[in-house]
């Protein structure tokens, strides 16, 4: 029997296996050394967890409104920021609640033709493939301003939402799509509120979409000019035209949406 033969390669694996487990104990060492300087312990399953209920938080906002509430101030001088904090929570919640039962009625007054129109064309979307999509158990965490716009013919101040809710999108047959049913999502609005400062500076386009209406009938106002109401004659003042709206709602995504 050849000894030496046998010996040869039994000799190679346990080399092999011995730098196969220096690897393995360096790549756990510095693993360890990471998850202590990052979560506070050397334990990769409880650094696992603290990673899964981190997803579960709610997303900090660095808000820019100790900055910008004063300016707004000074040109509004009457701008509630609780008041419109309060809005844009109801915005919000009128929002998702029109994207789940896909009837744009649920949303707010004070959003504009726009922003209708918006949520329109994600329902539209929903319908054409097929999809069904449900926001709930909303949870609203935190808004604060993000920037104030002044552009000569509009003035709009951007608040950022931190927000919390489960947004399943299912098929027709109950398949998921996309999100998570066991998991809230934690996601950051943004939320666009406008001030028409200079009508005869804005386009026909975004001067249909501000959506001014009627002060005694509620009907449309076409023409942000006109003077009386096209439907019951009640004379439309300035003021009407000058006035606050939402415009916009946007999800700042990580991913792309799955219709």
């Amino acid at each position: 029997m050849n000894w030496a033969g046998a010996i040869v390669p039994l000799a190679v694996i346990a080399v092999l296996a011995v730098v196969i487990l220096v690897i393995f104990l360096y790549v756990r060492g510095r693993l360890r050394n990471f998850s202590q300087q990052a979560f506070g312990t050397s334990d990769l399953s409880q650094a696992v967890k603290q990673i899964e209920n981190a997803s579960e938080s709610a997303r900090s906002i660095h808000g820019m409104t100790d900055i910008y509430l004063p300016q707004i101030h000074h040109d509004f001088p009457d701008f509630d920021y609780d008041v419109f904090k309060g809005r844009v929570e109801g915005v919000l919640r009128g929002y998702f609640a029109a994207i789940t039962s896909r009837d744009v009625s649920q949303l707010t007054k004070d959003c504009s033709a726009s922003l209708r129109n918006s949520v329109s064309g994600i329902i539209a979307d929903l319908n054409a493939n097929g999809y069904v999509r449900e926001i709930r158990d909303t949870e609203i965490h935190q808004i604060e301003i993000a920037r104030y716009i002044k552009n000569g013919a509009t003035v709009t101040i951007l608040f950022n939402a931190s927000v919390g809710h489960y947004d399943v999108t299912r098929d027709e047959g109950g398949k998921l799509i996309a999100g998570k049913t066991d998991r809230k999502k934690q996601t950051v609005y943004d939320v666009a509120l406008v001030y028409v400062q200079d009508v005869a500076k804005m386009t026909d386009y975004s001067a249909s979409a501000i959506g001014i209406n009627c002060p005694n009938c509620g009907a449309p106002v076409k023409n942000l000019g006109q003077k009386f109401c096209d439907y019951c004659g009640t004379g439309i003042r300035e003021i009407n035209v000058r006035s606050w709206s939402f415009e916009s709602v946007k999800e700042e995504r990580t991913v792309a949406k799955p219709y």
